[in-house]
């Protein structure tokens, strides 16, 4: 049960709180944020019927530990790595820059924030050092998908999409999976299957 305090009349208006308080508040409000994006893009996917995984665990390529993967989807010739990002205000850097830059409203310095498609080139790996011990020549397509309400710089432009533009593009695959992208498949549900965060 929760339970709610009212504010006293004449009191303040905003609850205070401790930084670490502050920041475990932060962080939830990301995960409601990244969940409500991921959460968009798996009925899409699901509405257009191509097989798919959702928050999927593989281990990394180094062999440290594992990897959270937002989509991963089949394709008839390979498979799509989706780096899901439900972000607001403007962002800034370069495709090949390791951080990105995000400004909220007005402010000029904004903060930090890890490249996704640094990010989904990790989970790319992961997938990569699965699928070459099945078959050597699997294309593994990276995608960053933003799913809030952030513009993006002219340099990013090109290295992320829209849930819409994700959707026109997996519309133009045509086909089924060929036999060994389905044995590339299995080799993966497997492998997931078994690894634990």
């Amino acid at each position: 049960m929760v339970r709610l305090r009212l504010r006293p009349r004449g009191g303040p208006s905003r609850v205070e709180r401790s930084d670490s308080a502050h920041a475990a508040w932060k962080s939830l409000q990301a995960e409601l944020k990244g969940a409500k994006g991921e959460d968009k893009i798996r009925t899409l996917l699901n509405e257009l019927g191509r097989p798919s995984l959702h928050d999927v665990r593989l281990p990394k390529a180094s062999g440290d530990g594992t990897t959270q993967i937002d989509h991963l989807i089949l394709l008839p010739r390979g498979l799509m790595v989706i780096e899901t990002k439900h972000f607001a205000g403007h962002l800034s850097g370069h495709p090949n820059d390791e951080y990105w830059r995000q400004r909220l409203g007005k402010e000029e310095d904004g903060r930090l924030i890890y490249s996704p498609i640094r990010q989904n080139a990790g989970h790319c790996a992961a997938v990569r050092a699965i699928t070459s011990q099945a078959c050597l020549d699997v294309e593994i397509l990276s995608r960053v998908v933003l799913t809030g309400r952030a513009s993006v710089s002219a340099a990013l432009q090109s290295s992320v999409r829209s849930p819409d533009a994700l959707s026109d593009e997996l519309r133009g695959y045509h086909g089924e999976a060929s036999t060994v992208m389905m044995g590339v498949w299995q080799r993966i549900l497997r492998v997931a299957h078994h690894t634990k965060p």
